[in-house]
């Protein structure tokens, strides 16, 4: 054989082993880049559905809780055969039915077994007691379970064959001390909970929720439900996770991983699973409020498909073919150089830069298109990634957002605030500025709840909340501390700016005409207002405490009055 023949030969092999080097080095980039940008997505896509998950839940579980708690539900338990009673028990449970998200309750007595729901249609009116429960009964065991437990508040997803529905049942127990008088709660429609919440998401990202055991209580699948946890016997098979990961090992690591979820509430858990086959990111966290895990598993394959990758690798063989064609005539011109050039724009879209500008305009045929394509691919690439970021950006800031707002007032709740006060403090510091502070209270606010109801409440804080906003400058910040109390932040202040101030905001809700009551009567409202404006180098405690003190002292002269801590320590 001819020496040009070996050569060529010799040249082949050594393209063919540098193709290996390079795909191995590729695929552990590739790999690098998918790990690393799966975790991050996979934390925030967990924290973005655990908070839509228990947006809807809460407010239901609070509602259920004060159900349970009612007076006259206490004492229907107690008197089960006194009609007096009885009706005023029914319209209790009547107020709150209004009120739940699925306009539809139950409520169900230890003692007599009685077991009272109406629904979104009115449909048992006047036949709210729809049945006795029986313990010889399989249908009614989940109640006798849930007495046994002994647990305040349990959420479950089951049908009811006399009700002739499937929901997600929130359970809370009525209490008298020790003693369990019986159990209330309401339930959401299942379909249309999974649909707005477990359902809706990206292709490759499938959320899930499981219990203690294991079982799944929420899958876009309706057929991996185990319905009834609660109720079904030891032994009893139930559709667990072992129903999704094929193997024994994945199963052991999402276990271990629910438990470092609880022992960290703080912290998403994240673990490589195979399922049907193909890799997933699992992403675990413990979901207190409802004692559930949420489980988020991120298909890699249809997120971040690896064959965005294996162009690099293509680019590299054709670039070794072409040496192979011209290796004699033009192998510094037409092959080195661009070679050198296409190693430095890999390099910057490893390292996530745009490729040279000028790289189109390198070498000659067949090296000068693959170029192309590479600049073109790494461009996809580039914008891909950009768009992840981007994505992964827009769910921080809302994640962000839900921790500091007040969803009911759209004003700063009290982190927010206590960020915000403490950065304009050490501002003001450097900048020698003062800062005034002023408390709202709305007086006999408890009044208004427990004599108009919660919602003729919520409606007194939103008028609040709108009469602040309509006082204060652009520049100064209002929060909801908490309950029914208001903090607003002036900048650049002065005593009688925060004086003025703090009078006009007594005025101006005292002035609100717009709250109504449920008969649609003008309902007035007042604030007491104390305010503080801040010592040079004060603290960010004694700014608060200042400003209580001035609040509790316009409290203590009357309500509906604003009185300045000048005045207080005078």
């Amino acid at each position: 054989m001819n020496l040009k023949p070996r050569f060529l030969l010799l040249t082949l092999v050594l393209a063919l082993i540098s193709s290996v080097g390079v795909w191995w080095s590729v695929r552990m980039l590739a790999e690098g880049i998918v790990e690393q940008w799966a975790v991050r997505y996979a934390e925030k896509q967990v924290l973005y559905d655990k908070s839509r998950t228990l947006q809807p839940l809460l407010r239901e579980i609070a509602l259920s809780r004060q159900l349970a708690a009612s007076s006259r539900l206490r004492e229907l338990a107690r008197h089960p055969g006194d009609a007096q009673r009885l009706r005023e028990a029914i319209a209790e449970m009547e107020s709150y039915r209004h009120n739940f998200g699925d306009k539809s309750y139950f409520v169900a007595m230890a003692g007599s077994g009685h077991y009272f729901h109406n629904n979104a249609a009115n449909e048992y009116a006047g036949r709210e007691l729809r049945y006795t429960l029986d313990p010889r009964d399989p249908g009614h065991a989940w109640f006798f379970d849930l007495i046994r437990m002994n647990r305040d508040m349990h959420i479950n997803v089951s049908p009811d064959a006399k009700l002739g529905v499937v929901k997600l049942w929130i359970d809370v127990l009525m209490r008298d001390g020790e003693q369990v008088l019986g159990i209330a709660g309401t339930g959401l429609d299942l379909s249309e909970f999974l649909r707005n919440v477990v359902e809706e998401g990206s292709p490759g990202i499938t959320s899930l929720f499981v219990d203690h055991a294991g079982a799944i209580q929420l899958h876009r699948d309706q057929t991996l439900i185990d319905f009834a946890s609660v109720s079904k016997r030891q032994g009893t098979q139930k559709k667990s996770l072992n129903l999704l990961f094929e193997r024994a090992a994945d199963q052991a690591a999402v276990r271990a991983a629910m438990r470092s979820a609880e022992a960290r509430p703080e912290k998403v858990v994240s673990v490589f699973v195979q399922i049907g086959g193909r890799r997933h990111l699992a992403g675990i966290a413990h979901v207190a409020e409802i004692d559930w895990y949420e489980i988020t598993l991120l298909d890699l394959d249809v997120l971040l498909p690896p064959h965005y990758f294996y162009g690099i690798l293509g680019l590299y063989i054709g670039s070794m073919l072409v040496a192979l064609l011209l290796f004699n005539l033009v192998l510094n011109r037409l092959v080195l150089t661009p070679l050198g050039s296409l190693d430095r724009a890999m390099a910057r879209v490893a390292d996530g830069q745009d490729p040279s500008p000028q790289l189109d305009r390198r070498g000659a045929g067949e090296v000068r298109r693959l170029i192309q394509h590479f600049g073109r691919m790494a461009s996809a690439v580039l914008q891909a990634r950009r768009e992840l970021e981007h994505k992964v950006s827009e769910r921080t800031a809302a994640l962000d957002r839900l921790t500091k707002i007040d969803p009911m007032t759209e004003l700063f709740n009290r982190r927010g605030m206590s960020e915000r006060l403490a950065a304009e403090l050490e501002r003001a510091r450097r900048e020698h500025g003062r800062l005034g502070l002023l408390w709202l209270d709305v007086d006999c606010f408890k009044a208004i709840n427990d004599g108009h109801g919660h919602a003729v409440g919520d409606a007194a804080l939103k008028l609040v909340a709108r009469s602040i906003q309509s006082q204060i400058r652009p520049y100064d910040v209002a929060a909801r501390w908490g309950g029914d109390e208001f903090v607003v932040l002036l900048q650049g202040a002065t005593a009688e700016a925060l004086d003025a101030l703090g009078e006009r905001l007594c005025a101006a809700v005292a002035a609100a005409t717009e709250l109504r009551d449920e008969q649609g009567h003008a309902l007035r409202l007042s604030v007491s207002v104390g305010g503080h404006l801040a010592l040079p180098q004060e603290s960010l405690d004694s700014l608060l405490n200042q400003a209580d003190r001035a609040l509790y002292a316009a409290k203590a002269a009357g309500r509906g009055r604003y009185c300045g801590s000048a005045a207080v320590t005078a």
